[in-house]
């Protein structure tokens, strides 16, 4: 039986995001007595968490790894630790401090004042972190950073939906953020202490949502993995999303039977017909959609550019 969808982990401290796919994979492999790679499901992360960090990550499954952009694209919800005074070249506590200052923010209204305004910068302008996997000239820029080269990097618009700081216990202040994909919270905490007249990093780390997943639906690892090398399967886990539940949050329509077979066939002119009965709140700009059959099983996602049209991005066989 093809297991697609995705679990919900919770993802300790010490992994990297790959870490707990291969571990998973493995887990999966042992329960269900696969010897050969090809006949194991593909898995793939749903957005990465530094080891360092904590909290919600979405393992896609088999099908659902096709899915798995648009995780990588979606809201992302945190709670952090950031520890004033000190500061490290990562940004987080697991590196060593390379500067100190004894200036440290008096009281709770004073980070609310600064948070508050950086959250009004619409878009916020954010400088990547050397200690990041983004690329430049083909290279990671934390291989360079191990390397001692620093190089200037360009900012990036990010959007800061919430970022409010909710306990002062100085020298740490605790807090939570709301915002779009590509924001390093660890550059957020950089940025607020230097508002504050002080250094400041990470000390803690918390993923509570990415799109429409929750933290409080997730399974710590170490269940998954037990219960996986114990051969259940993954659709009977609390922490499981099927494929067709995967894209929640993403405009919907349902197609016809025969608009079904159609999109299965590669046949893209049904989609402006299809696309009409989604009531989308722009006419003409960009746009994705997730078309399901009459039975909400999902048969294709389809994206709109604003001077091309809409295009077939994912079709799924046999969901007719």
């Amino acid at each position: 039986m093809a297991h697609d969808g995705a679990l919900l982990v919770d993802k300790p401290a010490g992994l990297s995001s790959f870490d707990v796919v291969a571990k998973l994979k493995s887990a999966y492999r042992k329960g269900f007595g696969i010897q050969r790679s090809r006949d194991l499901p593909k898995f793939g992360h749903g957005g990465t968490l530094d080891p360092f960090a904590t909290g919600l990550l979405v393992v896609a499954v088999g099908e659902g790894t096709k899915l798995a952009r648009y995780f990588l694209g979606a809201t992302k919800g945190y709670e952090f630790t950031v520890q004033f005074g000190q500061a490290s070249a990562s940004g987080d506590s697991t590196d060593p401090v390379i500067q100190t200052s004894e200036h440290l923010p008096v009281s709770l209204e004073e980070i609310s004042r600064a948070t508050a305004a950086m959250a009004a910068q619409k878009p916020y302008p954010m400088v990547p972190p050397m200690h990041s996997a983004k690329k430049r000239d083909g290279r990671r820029l934390y291989e360079l950073a191990r390397e001692g080269i620093e190089i200037e990097r360009e900012p990036v618009d990010v959007q800061l939906h919430e970022f409010q700081v909710s306990r002062l216990e100085s020298p740490a202040a605790h807090g939570s953020v709301i915002c779009s994909a590509g924001t390093y919270v660890r550059v957020l905490a950089q940025d607020l202490a230097r508002n504050l007249g002080t250094v400041g990093m990470l000390s803690a780390l918390r993923r509570t949502r990415s799109g429409s997943f929750q933290l409080a639906d997730a399974l710590p690892l170490d269940l998954l993995i037990e219960r996986l090398s114990s051969g259940v399967a993954p659709e009977t886990l609390s922490s499981w999303v099927p494929l067709d539940h995967l894209l929640t949050g993403m405009a919907s329509v349902e197609a016809t039977a025969d608009q079904a077979v159609a999109l299965i066939q590669g046949r893209q002119h049904v989609l402006p017909v299809i696309a009409k009965k989604a009531q989308l709140p722009s006419p003409d700009g960009d746009a994705q959609l997730a078309i399901y059959t009459d039975q909400r099983r999902l048969v294709a996602v389809a994206r709109r550019k604003a001077l091309e049209g809409w295009a077939l991005e994912r079709v799924f066989a046999n969901r007719s």
